[in-house]
């Protein structure tokens, strides 16, 4: 490989690393989904407690689309 090439690995280096999922819906709505959160993020999301009315839609949307996710659409 030359000098001047760029391989997998110098790619994968210079990737951040993914954020740690949210622990509450509060910090949800503030942050936004993790950059990279992926399955994990909203598995996280998916366990987190009731938040209650303050919430609500912002709950019901995730897990709208952790429900999507299970069905492949």
């Amino acid at each position: 490989m030359g000098a001047e090439e760029i391989s997998f690995e110098d790619l994968l280096a210079e990737e951040p690393a993914p954020a740690a999922p949210p622990a509450t819906f509060k910090q949800l709505l503030a942050d936004g989904f993790p950059h990279k959160g992926g399955l994990a993020g909203l598995a996280a999301i998916e366990r987190m407690e009731d938040p209650g009315a303050q919430f609500a839609a912002v709950r019901q949307e995730y897990l709208r689309i952790v429900r999507m996710q299970r069905r492949g659409t």
